[in-house]
């Protein structure tokens, strides 16, 4: 779309062959197939792409998730806060590894417009357009105040069924578009650069949309 419009596409999992319990190699397969075929350049993953650096003088987390106030930290390689979470934020980290082989490297400060994968955090996102975070799915009980802030800044909604999910990556998805019309300049980016450590990526950004 341009920037007074933005025409959403749902893409179903089970269209790209997705079905299944997730899979990294299959997951980063699928979504690199389907950014080839639309001629996507920017790829955002809601999860983190990688571990707390050693030297870091925050004990549990990520500078972009103090900065973004994730409910997630990632700490030191293996490491995850709330522990229930590990195996997501393992999942998360290996798809950002899948993605990087497959030529989608995580955002950097240098980027200029070429291919790449992106963390986001919906709930940062609705902040920084200054709207109030949209709950949990559980303690959600109609969708139609954030839908309607969104129809508001231009999103055309797709047909068919719009829940939770849907919702978390539309608002997400903003700062995606915001990138490729005026560069990182146009974002809230929180973090910083990430770079290998031990043979495992750490730190990183978190990129949102953001009000000009």
């Amino acid at each position: 779309g341009n920037s007074t419009r933005v025409d959403a596409q749902l893409i179903r999992p089970e269209s790209l062959g997705l079905d299944d319990t997730p899979e990294v190699h299959t997951f980063a397969n699928a979504i690199a197939t389907l950014a080839e075929r639309e001629g996507v350049r920017v790829i955002l993953l809601d999860g983190p792409q990688g571990w707390r650096a050693t030297h870091s003088t925050l004990v549990h987390l990520r500078s972009c998730e103090r900065e973004a106030r994730t409910p997630g930290k990632t700490g030191l390689p293996g490491v995850v806060k709330p522990s229930t979470w590990t195996r997501m934020a393992e999942f998360s980290v290996a798809l950002f590894d899948a993605l990087h082989e497959r030529g989608w490297p995580r955002l950097t400060s240098r980027w200029s417009g070429e291919r790449v994968a992106s963390e986001s955090f919906p709930t940062h996102a609705w902040r920084m357009l200054g709207h109030q975070p949209l709950p949990g799915k559980s303690a959600t009980t109609t969708l139609a105040p954030w839908i309607e802030a969104l129809a508001n800044g231009g999103v055309a909604f797709p047909r068919g069924n719009v829940g939770h999910d849907e919702v978390q990556a539309l608002v997400a998805g903003l700062a995606g578009i915001a990138m490729l019309q005026e560069g990182l300049a146009a974002c809230d980016v929180r973090g910083q650069d990430p770079f290998i450590e031990d043979g495992a990526w750490r730190e990183g950004f978190i990129v949102s949309p953001r009000l000009p």
